[in-house]
């Protein structure tokens, strides 16, 4: 028997009744299942944890990264602008052994001279040293200190030779960086340079000899008395 067919007011508020507790009951059963998601209901705090996330909005590792904007080898490098080793070293624009080595002419610190650089040197000494003057065997291009500066007069002699030794000689310095030399000194410089030979041994003879006569030379040189 169909109630609905026929009207029947008592039937049709039954069945909608019905119809009402069913969808009542589907309504809380989804409101029972989206209560149980823990993303349904903590969705706000979800969103708020979002907010609080220090890498989501201010990431540090992208404005706080001391090599992104402040780099220290980009701006605070010492070899960057200004290296230190190009101006302050000492063999990089003021070399004194870029021209010559001052090791081969300058006194060894444990020398002690066999000549007396004061005067006063044996007689002997002096005239071994004149002879030495005047030996082309010595250089290697066939020269003799006399050659430039003769034997019984002065020549080819700067006014500084006018000095006792140590004096300044400029091919000490221009070569050298000495400001000044012995007279010792003096005859190891003229035998590298103008001479082309290699320079004498310290402890020999022949730079003895050559250095007495050369002091006395200096001594006539100056006007004062010497002893050749």
């Amino acid at each position: 028997m169909n109630l609905t067919k026929h009207g029947n007011p008592r039937a049709k508020a039954t069945l909608t009744g019905a119809l009402l507790a069913l969808g009542l009951a589907g309504a809380a059963q989804a409101i029972a299942q989206c209560g149980a998601n823990p993303c349904a209901a903590k969705k706000s705090g979800a969103m708020q944890e979002q907010h609080d996330d220090p890498c989501a909005a201010k990431d540090p590792c992208a404005w706080k990264n001391p090599c992104a904007t402040k780099k220290p080898c980009a701006t605070k490098n010492p070899c960057a602008t200004k290296n230190p080793c190009a101006e302050k070293n000492p063999c990089a624009m003021k070399n004194p052994c870029a021209t010559k080595n001052p090791c081969a002419v300058k006194r060894p610190a444990d020398y002690t001279p066999s000549y007396a650089e004061s005067g006063d040197n044996p007689q002997e000494l002096i005239t071994q040293g004149r002879t030495l003057f005047q030996d082309t065997s010595l250089s290697g291009n066939g020269m003799s200190c006399a050659s430039c500066h003769g034997v019984e007069q002065d020549e080819a002699y700067q006014a500084t030779f006018e000095r006792p030794f140590p004096h300044p000689v400029a091919m000490g310095k221009n070569l050298y960086g000495m400001n000044e030399v012995h007279a010792d000194e003096m005859v190891q410089i003229c035998m590298l340079n103008p001479m082309a030979a290699q320079p004498f041994a310290w402890e020999s003879n022949q730079l003895s000899a050559l250095s007495a006569y050369v002091v006395e030379v200096q001594k006539r040189f100056a006007g004062q008395s010497y002893d050749l």
